[in-house]
């Protein structure tokens, strides 16, 4: 009898121990997420634990420690060597930019809780794409043609730019530090390279005058402006590239993403928007336009955050000014208005915040259901911040965002699709709706026919339906534009590929293998006409 009441006892006891450890790590994981709204929230949106899997979490909170001025990274010795480097490198770019505070904000205990929250709560693996439609493997849609733009050794083709009303097809590569323009067939006609060399990433045409935004150097690490990322202004001579005299426009810009020509100050000449992703530091900025075509060097900053990707101009509000839209893809992720209250001033409207790891990269304003508003489309899929793992996410794809009228904006459309770079819309198939046409630049290496572009037929009120060609998952597509190239009164699709490492850290040799097999660039010729 004493035998199995002691034995009932130690259950007890037992239990009773299991218990107060149970309290006592709820208590610490309690504890971490409340430094986690304490100091990850300060920069960004809180992040939720289930955005990342565990090891990817790993590698990011050691990024992120930096931030609060934490340089033990030894909770990575289990770590891959590649996931190390890439922590220690990003030590060496904060350092550059003169980010650390002073001592370290929180103390051992703290931090050691604060990650434990992430990496406990966190998947084992990834979570996986849901909602996603059968994607059609055969695109009758359009005709592919290669060109006999053969960069060498490859082509890091980072601008792919349509001009219609001359029927060329403008190149930019950073490896060859060159501008080059096709015909509608895909001949080469005239290529030009800069010295001092430059990274076109967009072109702009007023006249006879190009407007070429230049990143100064793709992958800089240096300070947002050690290097001058310009931009050049080429005055075309006969409609020529070759003999165009070039001037520097506006020097000293952060390293940026975009460039808009609009008229924000209604003079009627067209000023320069520039959105300056820079790196720790960065902003959106204006410059008043001037006659003759060039722009005041006063710079009036619009939006002082860094990571800015893309903007876009219209008059949300009637007013007769015109707005800017911005999307961010770092500091505080999301979209943005600035709406023009005249006068060279501009008021701030958050559209929506997005967590640190959504990675934006693109945005257009179209009109998807008629209804006289601008809407909104939207890409997510920049899978390099922070994430040595290059971890496929479930949450990156293709968005639109309806107008619902007074500022506000609902996302009513959802393409998942893994590192999605790129979408434009057009109507594509003649049926007097916009269809989308999309890239990926991080797309799912370890699938047999990765997604690297995507043919979005609108069948009405926003169901599209999605189609590809295994002809095209031997390119790495980082560029892209759509255009009538070949005058047959219809959208075609230029493909610009970029043959980098970076974001296949955890695929060992598959940039040496893809710089081999795919195509610097594709036209995509539309079969409606």
């Amino acid at each position: 009898m004493w035998k199995y009441l002691l034995l009932g006892a130690a259950v007890v006891i037992g239990a009773t121990t299991v218990g107060v450890v149970q309290v006592q790590r709820y208590r610490l994981l309690q504890e971490g997420a409340e430094l986690a709204t304490l100091y990850c929230a300060s920069c960004h949106l809180e992040p939720e634990p289930d955005m990342l899997p565990k090891r990817s979490w790993e590698a990011v909170l050691g990024y992120m420690g930096y931030w609060l001025g934490i340089e033990d990274i030894s909770f990575l010795d289990d770590a891959p060597e590649f996931a190390r480097e890439n922590v220690a490198n990003r030590h060496e770019a904060l350092l550059r930019e003169g980010v650390f505070p002073d001592a370290p904000l929180l103390n051992e205990e703290d931090w050691a809780s604060l990650r434990d929250y992430y990496v406990t709560n966190a998947p084992a693996t990834a979570l996986p794409q849901t909602g996603k439609p059968t994607l059609n493997w055969e695109l009758p849609r359009f005709d592919i043609f290669r060109t006999s733009y053969l960069p060498e050794p490859v082509g890091v083709t980072t601008l792919v730019h349509i001009r219609e009303e001359t029927g060329e097809i403008y190149i930019g590569d950073t490896l060859q530090q060159s501008l080059s323009v096709l015909n509608g067939d895909g001949q080469v006609v005239a290529t030009r390279q800069f010295r001092p060399g430059i990274t076109p990433v967009d072109i702009h045409f007023a006249g006879d005058t190009a407007y070429l935004g230049s990143i100064g150097d793709l992958m800089s690490q240096q300070p947002a402006r050690a290097r001058p990322a310009h931009v050049s202004i080429l005055r075309l001579v006969n409609q020529g590239i070759s003999d165009a005299a070039s001037e520097v426009g506006v020097p000293n810009l952060f390293r940026m993403a975009d460039i808009e020509l609009a008229d924000l100050s209604g003079d009627g000449r067209l000023d320069l928007i520039v959105s300056g992703f820079g790196s720790v530091t960065g902003n959106v900025s204006w410059f008043q336009g001037l006659p003759g075509g060039v722009f005041e060097q006063e710079e009036r900053v619009l939006l002082a955050l860094p990571g800015a990707v893309k903007a876009e101009t219209h008059d949300f509000n009637d007013d007769g000014l015109t707005d800017v839209m911005v999307l961010m893809s770092d500091s505080r992720e999301g979209l943005h208005l600035l709406i023009n209250q005249g006068d060279g001033e501009f008021s701030q409207q958050p559209i929506f915040e997005a967590h640190a790891s959504y990675g934006h990269t693109y945005l257009e304003l179209h009109d998807f259901n008629d209804d006289g508003l601008m809407d909104a489309l939207v890409v997510n899929g920049d899978n390099v911040d922070s994430d040595p793992y290059n971890t496929l996410k479930n949450y990156h794809g293709v968005r639109i965002y309806l107008n619902q009228g007074g500022f506000r904006f609902e996302e009513a459309y959802f393409y998942p699709m893994h590192g999605a770079f790129i979408a434009k819309a057009a109507d594509f198939d003649g049926d007097d709706d916009l269809d989308i046409a999309a890239i990926s630049f991080y797309p799912d290496y370890t699938s047999d026919r990765p997604e690297v572009f995507a043919y979005l037929e609108n069948q009405g009120s926003l169901d599209f339906v999605p189609s590809t060609s295994e002809d095209l998952t031997d390119g790495r597509w980082m560029t892209m534009d759509i255009g009538d190239v070949d005058g047959d009164d219809d959208f075609d699709v230029v493909l610009g590929g970029g043959y980098l490492s970076v974001g296949l850290f955890a695929y060992p040799g598959l940039a040496e293998q893809l710089g081999e097999t795919g195509d610097p660039v594709l036209i995509l010729k539309n079969t409606l006409h």
